[in-house]
């Protein structure tokens, strides 16, 4: 009697995560330091199988799961949102608050994250680990998301404000704060390299300063009776919650890399 040959079995998500997630290439016809400059990569300039071995992000996610969660949470968004126009809620909430803290952040941030899409973007490109360019990838069509999401909730308030027209403009006014603004985000952003950008920006500002914000933005907007935003900014801060996640082996790889050079000194 023969042998009953057993069916072909898909591989589990955990077992295919990391061959998806950190497949490289081997560049043949051009060198490394060509393919990934170190002004665009950053220091430390380790090669490339270094970076895939030592880069381990705690947050996994892979493409399909992305989209999934993606189109989940932007219909749970965007119906809310619909509500909210429905009900006429702009007409409804408290003046302070509406045109105050809400109109602040909302007119404030657009263009900051349209800015933060070109340089995860940019780490997409000239990360040196698969991984680190696959979460970049990510990172960089949510920070296009969040930009949208924002300037339409703007766009709806417009009737209650002309205030709420400057989601397309206030970061170029010449005012003391559009101008600190964007000192720092080319400092932090648009003048950065990738290593930098990660340090800098998804572990630093991301962890201690975007996570904080948009909690506090949300629990303030449910205690206004703003549904809309408060869902919009727990929407955003669970992107942004894995977006902090990018840094962190970058920020280990540093030091350990930093760690070993000054070990290397005291023996030399």
């Amino acid at each position: 009697m023969k042998p009953v040959p057993a069916e072909p079995k898909l591989p589990s998500r955990d077992e295919y995560y990391d061959l998806a997630n950190k497949l490289e290439w081997a560049p043949k016809y051009v060198k490394e330091e060509e393919l990934f400059p170190v002004d665009m990569s950053g220091i430390p300039n380790l090669p490339i199988d270094v970076w895939a071995e030592l880069y381990d992000a705690p947050y996994k996610v892979t493409y399909r799961e992305y989209v999934k969660n993606q189109k989940e949470k932007d219909q749970r968004l965007f119906s809310v949102r619909e509500a909210g126009v429905r009900a006429e809620l702009v007409k409804k909430l408290d003046k302070t608050y509406h045109q105050g803290s809400f109109c602040f952040h909302i007119t404030a941030v657009p263009i900051p994250e349209y800015t933060a899409s070109i340089a995860e973007a940019r780490m997409a490109r000239f990360g040196k680990a698969g991984e680190w360019r696959n979460l970049s990838t990510f990172g960089s069509m949510d920070e296009v998301r969040h930009a949208q999401v924002q300037i339409l909730l703007s766009h709806d308030s417009i009737q209650a404000s002309p205030k709420f027209a400057y989601a397309h403009k206030m970061f170029w006014v010449d005012g003391w704060l559009p101008i600190a603004a964007r000192s720092f985000f080319d400092d932090t952003i648009t003048g950065t390299n990738a290593i930098e950008f990660a340090l800098m920006t998804t572990f630093a500002f991301e962890t201690g300063f975007t996570n904080l914000q948009f909690v506090a933005y949300a629990a303030m907007a449910n205690k206004t009776n703003d549904f809309v935003f408060s869902s919009t900014t727990q929407s955003i801060q669970t992107d942004e919650s894995r977006h902090a996640q990018i840094g962190h082996p970058v920020l280990k790889t540093f030091v350990d890399v930093t760690k070993l050079n000054e070990e290397m000194k005291k023996k030399i």
